[in-house]
């Protein structure tokens, strides 16, 4: 150390340099201590989304595949409801806007896909359930079920692989205001 300091006070010309080299080191140390705490919060969010949209798809996947082995009944259905708004209220204690993209194919709106057809799902088991309160579930019940959580489970499954996401077209009615 003491053989460079010496140089640079033979050259003298070079000690300015020496000086700003040294300071620009000191702001990239700074800078990188400064948001190294940011960027692993980024991380740790994305990281944490990516799981939360997991364990969405798990609940309707699971609840899809076990139906086909029993016939419904009003509990279980309730039950079913009940395991896919507890992924809903965790997705939404999940600070979604902090995450950086926002985009239309971004992690935050299948966040808020995921937590919305989970809510959807949960209001139709729980109208079935009151449906069918009192009687034996048939297979065409088991049928309708398990059509419509598989439609949702498509839709999640979609989203997740990056396909693109087309709305719903409505049937046009005629000009002479009939269907």
């Amino acid at each position: 150390m003491y053989a460079i300091v010496t140089w640079f006070e033979a050259h003298d010309k070079l000690a300015g340099w020496a000086q700003f080299l040294g300071a620009m080191l000191a702001l990239a140390v700074t800078y990188f201590t400064a948001f190294a705490l940011v960027w692993r919060r980024k991380r740790q969010l994305k990281k944490a989304a990516a799981r939360l949209l997991s364990h969405g798809y798990e609940a309707i996947e699971s609840y899809h595949r076990t139906s086909a082995n029993f016939l419904p009944f009003p509990l279980s259905l309730r039950q079913a409801g009940l395991s896919m708004m507890v992924i809903v209220e965790e997705i939404n204690r999940f600070p979604i806007y902090e995450l950086d993209d926002q985009g239309s194919r971004s992690i935050a709106r299948y966040l808020v896909a995921t937590s919305g057809t989970l809510h959807a799902l949960r209001l139709f088991l729980d109208t079935v359930a009151n449906d069918m309160e009192g009687r034996e579930a048939n297979e065409d019940d088991q049928t309708i079920i398990r059509e419509f959580v598989g439609e949702r489970l498509n839709f999640i499954r979609d989203m997740r692989a990056g396909a693109e996401l087309k709305r719903p077209e409505w049937p046009l009615r005629n000009p002479t205001g009939s269907s």
